[in-house]
């Protein structure tokens, strides 16, 4: 009875079923820092322990002795609709994987699974059983949380048939395909990826210009914040990825990470986009705006096409649904917004974001954000 009462809230519970001990001990030592997680080592006793206390997250395999991971799913579904459930494989077949999308799986991931995606991939799960959770409560707030729950729904609706597009896709590409079925399916993935994308930068621009919620400060490296960006992207290999990182530069400063990683990433996959040979070159730099401030510089620059005179002069180069060039907007397909939304987020946290360019000689992207010092 004492222990009811100190049980932690839903939001924060984590329930990790597999018959085997290694993955199942694997996934409770990653996550027990940011849970509260329980196992269990059949799909009976995860629905018996999920019946007595309901989770925000199950992940659970789906081969197993017993009830599988499909009645798992179906059961807890059942019981609480709103819990977000990950299905991980190693051996199922694309007949088993749409049959658990179709039952609401959120995820189906295959083993071994990569360390940083699941948590990418709990992470999201996790801020997506958050607003399905309180969404009834965010709606009646005022207008404005109304715009952002619509938003939210709309970007959930979407990005949940892609998810399933990209994991049928990788499922594909580990089965016997001949040259020219490889070369269809290179297509498809590229196709879909653009789109998610375009998808994307319209919800992102669309958050952000109907909310007036002020960004959230918190501390950060901003060294490790420029290696995490690097290390998540594909670059050509036609392509240099250059990183100068000072030796004194802060440790750690308090601003807006969140809206300064989306700026980067979009500038960097920009740059990348664009530059077809020759380098990408990414810089930090500061200097002290008083005792316990900076001034933060984020430069990307690149060897690309350079972008004309009076697109920059008249500002139009940041205006939405603008493309740099024609010419170019035929080779590299898109909608336009990713410059407006990285110049509308620079202002929103108070920071400033320019260009210089020359046609032929490539383009150079500075964001200046003032960011506090971090004693800690």
């Amino acid at each position: 009875m004492t222990a009811n009462l100190k049980q932690p809230a839903i939001d924060n519970r984590l329930l990790v079923v597999d018959d085997e001990p290694g993955p199942r001990l694997s996934l409770e030592m990653i996550f027990k820092d940011q849970f509260s997680v329980t196992t269990a080592a059949s799909g009976e006793e995860a629905v018996e322990r999920f019946r007595e206390s309901p989770c925000a997250i199950v992940i659970t395999d789906i081969r197993m002795r017993g009830m599988n991971g499909i009645d798992v799913l179906r059961e807890v579904k059942r019981i609480n609709p709103t819990t977000e459930v990950i299905i991980l494989t190693a051996f199922e077949t694309l007949e088993t994987a749409r049959q658990a999308i179709s039952l609401g799986a959120s995820e189906y991931l295959k083993k071994p699974f990569d360390l940083d995606h699941i948590q990418s991939v709990v992470e999201r799960c996790h801020q997506q059983y958050l607003f399905h959770s309180r969404q009834e409560v965010l709606v009646r707030k005022d207008l404005n949380a109304a715009k952002h729950n619509f938003l939210e729904i709309i970007s959930h609706e979407l990005n949940t048939p892609m998810n399933g597009i990209l994991g049928f896709i990788e499922l594909l590409e580990d089965s016997s395909l001949n040259p020219e079925q490889q070369e269809y399916l290179a297509t498809i993935r590229e196709c879909s990826l653009a789109n998610f994308e375009r998808v994307q930068d319209i919800l992102t621009f669309a958050k952000i210009s109907m909310s007036d919620i002020q960004p959230h400060l918190s501390p950060f490296n901003p060294a490790t914040l420029i290696l995490n960006l690097i290390g998540k992207v594909d670059s050509p290999q036609s392509v240099e990825l250059i990183t100068e990182l000072p030796d004194n530069l802060p440790e750690f400063v308090i601003a807006a990470k969140n809206e300064i990683r989306i700026i980067l990433q979009k500038l960097l996959y920009n740059a990348l986009k664009f530059t077809e040979c020759g380098q990408v070159r990414v810089t930090v730099s500061f200097r002290f705006k008083g005792l316990h401030s900076v001034l933060l510089s984020f430069c990307i620059a690149d060897t690309g096409p350079g972008i004309r005179a009076d697109l920059i002069e008249s500002g139009a180069i940041f205006d939405p649904f603008t493309l740099a060039d024609s010419s170019l907007s035929r080779r590299h397909q898109g909608l336009g917004l990713g410059l407006s939304l990285c110049k509308t987020v620079a202002e929103r946290i108070g920071g400033t974001l320019t260009v210089n360019s020359q046609p032929g000689k490539g383009s150079v992207f500075t964001l200046e954000v003032t960011a506090e010092l971090d004693s800690h």
